[in-house]
């Protein structure tokens, strides 16, 4: 009776033991996460950063997986792929969502952003800004995570490209609705062209100029398809984050404290590298490649400024009162 009664109890530990395993297995979530960019780039090794610290804050009961250089979906493809639940998570530039929210596309606004101090005080965690930003994706069926800083735009060319008469007639790369209306300001014609896509539109001649960041032409290799970039810093480009916000709902407390935590490291350690990584991209290229760096003088700036006015108030009428809302924001902080 008694090795019965003992047999018993060691089968129902057993079980126990082997139901509490399973459970602990089956406790561990596995998110996934699409990105256009390769693990290199200073956007993509910011997102294996976040890997590593939620899966190590976590004590891997959430992993991460990546899917980079757009396996998966292309970046205009994410918020739609995101918000359906076809991913997870994904990488998308903020000027994606500037087709159905007009007001999402202000950091492209052409010279809105006068430095960096002015777009870091935008972008902050507590900033107006970003927090009526954040609530409009919300509402798409994705939410931001954390932004990621990837600094100023500038133009990258076959010839030189000092004036905006330089742009009149040509062909240029896009990002968004806010760039094209500076490309139309200035005579262009506006070409919408992903960031995974522009090498082969460089080499193909598609378009005559670009627009993209300087870490950008080192990490793409963009230095062996065109000639010549024009410090500009017209535009600044920020990336989101992005989770299906439902799924976001159905974690627990504890993993939403932990994704939050390792977002928000993720954001800042970008942000406080940014603007050096770009200086040392353009001093790459200046002093590695044989594309030619081209610095404006502050009269040149003044006349770009001139001729882009007009890319303000069509993004103002574009995007109505939050638009201007978020102009008078923005224009408090100079």
């Amino acid at each position: 009776m008694k090795k019965r009664f003992f047999k018993s109890l060691s089968l129902s530990l057993l079980a126990a033991g082997l139901l509490s395993t399973s459970m602990s297995v089956q406790a561990a979530r596995t998110l996934k996460l699409s990105l256009q960019v390769n693990l290199k780039h200073p956007v993509g090794a910011n997102i294996a950063f976040f890997k590593e610290e939620v899966e190590k804050i976590s004590n891997g009961e959430i992993k991460v997986e990546l899917y980079d250089s757009a396996q998966l979906f292309k970046g205009s493809e994410v918020p739609q792929a995101v918000s359906s639940g076809a991913i997870d998570m994904g990488l998308v530039l903020i000027d994606e969502y500037a087709g159905t929210l007009p007001a999402t596309g202000l950091f492209s606004v052409a010279f809105l952003f006068p430095n960096y101090e002015v777009l870091a005080k935008a972008a902050d965690l507590n900033s107006p800004v970003r927090k009526e930003i954040d609530e409009m994706i919300r509402k798409t069926g994705t939410r931001v995570m954390w932004w990621q800083d990837y600094g100023p735009v500038q133009l990258v060319s076959k010839s030189p490209v000092v004036s905006p008469a330089d742009m009149k007639g040509k062909k240029v790369r896009v990002l968004g609705k806010p760039s094209g209306d500076f490309i139309n300001a200035v005579g262009g014609i506006p070409v919408k062209i992903g960031g995974s896509e522009q090498f082969i539109a460089y080499q193909r001649g598609t378009v005559d100029i670009g627009m993209t960041g300087t870490t950008a032409i080192q990490s793409r290799k963009i230095y062996e398809v065109m000639d010549y970039v024009t410090i500009t810093n017209h535009a600044q480009t920020e990336f989101l984050v992005v989770i299906n916000d439902k799924l976001w709902d159905s974690l627990s407390a504890q993993e939403k404290e932990w994704m939050s935590k390792a977002a928000q490291t993720a954001e800042q350690k970008l942000r406080d590298a940014t603007k050096d990584e770009n200086l040392e991209s353009e001093k790459f290229i200046a002093e590695k490649t044989s594309m030619k760096v081209v610095h404006l003088t502050p009269e040149q700036v003044r006349e770009w400024q001139t001729v882009a006015a007009p890319a303000v108030d069509a993004y103002i009428q574009a995007a109505g009162e939050p638009g201007k809302r978020l102009v008078e924001e923005i224009k408090k902080l100079y």
